[in-house]
């Protein structure tokens, strides 16, 4: 068995490279399936270990296995490593150097973490009766990476995992603390877009025209009244609309207005409902208006549920290995969501929440940096977990 205080200072040992290897990380933000210099900055991090590295399934991903001292059982540790198309403006001294793209959900952050996890356990293979599945997985922000990941059959590779496990910095949770609930905690997401078409003409003369930008401004406020009053109020819905295009000049009423937005719901049985009454909308108000439209709507990330079971241990791993005030109780739900879901859905496991501080700027905005701070106790707690489940 590995004393607390060993794997603490292991992780001290390596605490300052872990710290310089997030600042180049957070240097080289790549979106979506673009994350080609990321994932050989990773690979060139575990060259040389001792883990056994797979060919890339996505083009873009990393997956390796750490067999322990004996045979037993499997747990998976998974990071994202995707950024957004942000223009980042946190000031720091290690900012994105490409326009537009920003670490700024912290996947930077997560990376990190898990490559100092990594060079930790292997350290203590002797104490390991079991592997661990390490997976730095791309595309999270547009719920296709761990998707098609698993679709390329990650979770039937032998030894298949028992548990999975996934942290993600979270502001307003204290540095050093961690939390996690049973239960749904982040919302199933789906995307829709609607093509309203009408017939363009002359703004001074609107009565020749069929006006498809006065007919998207009812649909937008239409929608709103589906989840008001065709929801019941205990059932968390939401039903945005994010964006609207259409016409390029002041005085020409345009041919067609396109609108695009999001739908979030912990209930999948809800999913069903949305889309009809979407489209019952959108095809009411287009008929009073003499318009036509055209509604896609794109299933994305399923919820994100916690195994109770898994929650359990995770609580007793961070209380035992970081103090019992490091276990921070409150973990409302968001409606936002995370595409950790789709692992869960097939191995029993939970998203930790880990805290980057209670008053840290908020995840998405430009002003995001990851808390160099949240680094220590993010390594301990998922080197903790592979050790005492590998012994269990």
């Amino acid at each position: 068995m590995v004393p607390h205080a060993e794997l603490r200072q292991r992780v001290s040992d390596i605490l300052a490279e872990i710290v310089t290897l997030r600042h180049s990380l957070h240097r080289i933000p790549e979106t979506h399936f673009q994350e080609r210099e990321t994932s050989a900055a990773i690979r060139d991090f575990l060259a040389g270990s001792s883990l056994q590295i797979l060919p890339p399934l996505l083009q873009t991903d990393t997956v390796g296995l750490l067999k322990g001292s004996s045979d037993g059982p499997c747990i998976l540790l998974r990071s994202d490593i995707d950024a957004l198309p942000v223009q980042e403006r946190s000031g720091a001294a290690w900012s994105s150097e490409r326009p537009c793209c920003a670490h700024s959900c912290g996947h930077d952050g997560h990376m990190a973490i898990l490559l100092g996890t990594a060079r930790v356990l292997e350290t203590f293979t002797d104490e390991l009766p079991g592997s661990v599945r390490f997976v730095f997985q791309p595309a999270e922000e547009e719920a296709a990476g761990g998707k098609a990941l698993i679709e390329k059959g990650l979770l039937d590779i032998a030894p298949r995992p028992t548990a999975a496990f996934a942290l993600h910095g979270w502001p307003g949770v204290p540095v050093g603390c961690l939390s996690s609930a049973p239960g749904p905690a982040m919302a199933a997401a789906d995307t829709f877009r609607i093509t309203v078409r009408g017939r363009g003409g002359h703004a001074a003369v609107p009565h020749r025209a069929v006006d498809p930008v006065l007919t998207a401004a009812q649909i937008v406020t239409g929608m709103q009244s589906i989840v008001s009053r065709s929801v019941d109020p205990q059932d968390s819905v939401v039903l945005s609309i994010c964006r609207i295009e259409g016409g390029k000049a002041s005085n020409v009423i345009p041919d067609e207005v396109f609108l695009e937005g999001t739908t979030r719901y912990f209930d999948r049985s809800l999913q069903g409902m949305l889309r009809e009454r979407m489209q019952r909308t959108v095809e009411g108000i287009c008929a009073a208006a003499g318009c036509t439209a055209e509604l896609v709507y794109e299933e994305g990330y399923v919820p994100l549920v916690n195994h109770q079971s898994a929650v359990d241990f995770a609580r007793d791993v961070v209380t035992s290995y970081l103090g019992p005030a490091s276990w921070f109780a409150e973990h409302p739900r968001t409606m936002g969501a995370e595409d950790f879901a789709f692992y869960l859905e097939r191995v029993p496991g939970a998203l930790l929440r880990l805290g980057l501080g209670e008053e840290w700027q908020p995840l998405h905005s430009a002003g995001f940096d990851f808390n160099d701070q949240s680094l220590e106790p993010g390594i301990i707690t998922l080197a903790g977990l592979a050790l005492e489940f590998c012994r269990r």
